[in-house]
């Protein structure tokens, strides 16, 4: 059967000689894993930039309910992002947030709400400022709203002290504390934080890193955090 829905590309591996399987989050099927042949060739069908991380796409596809991999028969990118591919800081986020999405959205059912989310965050990150240092940490935290852990508000006006898995957040200092406050008390865009240090804003990316693995099997040290640390400068803890 062949299905049409709007996908965002979340990662992509060599197949043969000139193929290659991609992974994506589409609109009305969830997660999907796809087969797209002859796209190393040398004359491909498909531009290989159509499969970078992140990139929007609206697809046609044959569906095989006994397949784990389906066949795409055609992609287009309605939307080209204008600053994302021409900047270090913000290709470095989205290879950061696609491996994120990568290793957290599983479910092979239709997510709207969770779809429209992830469509109008990536625009924010095209056309937000140069140098959106915290945008990684606003949008996994708001993340989780939609993954169903979002951590109570109790955490953030500070009527009750941390316990269970709220424990990650409990040794940040008073300025990264109120970081996570601002970013989680504003969930439709990510707040104005360029005062915030680069430690500082490393030990809160840790701590939500910390956050997802509690709530995540296999959620694994992120090998793209090493290059999102390069690229802001910024040190391990």
């Amino acid at each position: 059967m062949l299905h049409k829905t709007k996908a965002i590309v979340l990662h992509h591996v060599k197949y043969g000689e000139s193929s290659i399987i991609v992974t994506l989050y589409t609109e009305h099927h969830g997660r999907l894993t796809c087969m797209v042949n002859g796209v190393r060739s040398k004359k491909p069908r498909f531009s290989a930039t159509l499969f970078q991380p992140l990139t929007i796409l609206e697809i046609d596809f044959y569906s095989r309910p006994s397949r784990e991999i389906q066949r795409l028969k055609d992609a287009l990118c309605p939307l080209h992002y204008q600053s994302v591919p021409f900047s270090f800081s913000k290709s470095a986020v989205a290879l950061f947030v696609a491996e994120v999405l990568f290793l957290v959205l599983r479910e092979e059912e239709s997510n709207p709400v969770l779809f429209s989310f992830l469509y109008t965050a990536l625009q924010m990150l095209d056309t937000s400022e140069e140098g959106s240092s915290t945008f990684h940490h606003w949008f996994m935290l708001q993340l989780t709203r939609y993954l169903g852990f979002f951590p109570p508000y109790s955490q953030f006006d500070g009527s009750a002290l941390p316990s269970g898995d709220l424990q990650v957040f409990s040794g940040l200092n008073s300025r990264s504390a109120e970081a996570l406050k601002t970013i989680a008390l504003n969930p439709q865009s990510p707040p104005d934080l360029t005062g915030l240090s680069q430690s500082d804003r490393n030990e809160l990316l840790e701590s939500i890193i910390r956050y997802y693995r509690i709530h995540v099997d296999g959620f694994s040290r992120l090998r793209s955090f090493t290059v999102l640390q390069e690229v802001f400068g910024q040190r391990t803890v």
